[in-house]
C-alpha cells in the first residue's frame, strides 16, 4: 500500500485529514467526560452523545462497506482518473445537506437509528468512532488512480441515492460534523 503522505494529491489528503481530525474532536470531545453523562437523554426528542456516537457508527460502517466494495471493484475495473475531482448536482447537494450550516433537518433513516441509550456502552461507542475514522483514512490511499467522480456508491439506507464516490467521503465529514457538533450541545445541556 502507498504510503498516504507521499501519493495523495490534496484533494484526497484533505479528505484523509479531515477523517483523523474528526477522530480527535471526538477524542477531546469526550476525554474525561463521565459515561453517564455520555448516556444522558435531554429529552424526548434527542440522542444522548452515546446515541449520536452510535448512529454515526452505523451509519459510517454500513457506508465504509459499500465504499470499500465500489473501490475494490475500480481497482480491477476502472474508471481511472486523476484529480482534482469536481462533483456533479446531486452529489454537491447531498454534502452541502450535510453541513451543520445546512438548514435542511433529516429523520434517520430506521437502518441507522442508534439503539437504546440504556443498552449502549458510551465509551465503547467513542471508540468505535475513533477506529471508524481510521478506517475510512486507511482506504483513502487505495484510491489514488481512481475516478471519485465517476464511481457511483449507492446509500446503504436509500439505495436510489447514487452519488459520487468522492462526494460521499465528503458527505460523510459533514454529517460527522454535524453530529459532533450536535453532541457538544448535548452535553452543554446535560451539564457536568
Amino acid at each position: 500500500m502507498p504510503e498516504p503522505t507521499e501519493t495523495l494529491s490534496p484533494q484526497l489528503a484533505t479528505y484523509r485529514q479531515g477523517f483523523l481530525d474528526r477522530k480527535q474532536e471526538a477524542r477531546d470531545l469526550s476525554d474525561g467526560v463521565d459515561a453517564a453523562r455520555l448516556a444522558v437523554v435531554p429529552d424526548d426528542e434527542s440522542w444522548s452523545v452515546a446515541q449520536i456516537f452510535d448512529h454515526l457508527n452505523t451509519a459510517g460502517w454500513l457506508l465504509l462497506n459499500e465504499i470499500e466494495r465500489a473501490i475494490d471493484e475500480a481497482r480491477t475495473n476502472g474508471p481511472f482518473g486523476e484529480p482534482p475531482f469536481a462533483y456533479g448536482f446531486i452529489s454537491r447537494w447531498f454534502v452541502r445537506a450535510m453541513q451543520p450550516s445546512s438548514s435542511w433537518t433529516f429523520t434517520a433513516p430506521s437502518v441507522f437509528e442508534p439503539e437504546s441509550s440504556a443498552t449502549l456502552h458510551p465509551n465503547e461507542a467513542v471508540r468505535e468512532f475513533v477506529a471508524l475514522q481510521d478506517h475510512f483514512a486507511d482506504c483513502l490511499p487505495q484510491t489514488v488512480g481512481l475516478d471519485l467522480r465517476r464511481i457511483r456508491v449507492a446509500s446503504p439506507a436509500v439505495p436510489l441515492l447514487r452519488i459520487s464516490l468522492g462526494a460521499w467521503f465528503e458527505a460523510t465529514l459533514a454529517h460527522e460534523r454535524r453530529h459532533l457538533q450536535q453532541a457538544r450541545t448535548v452535553l452543554d445541556r446535560v451539564g457536568g
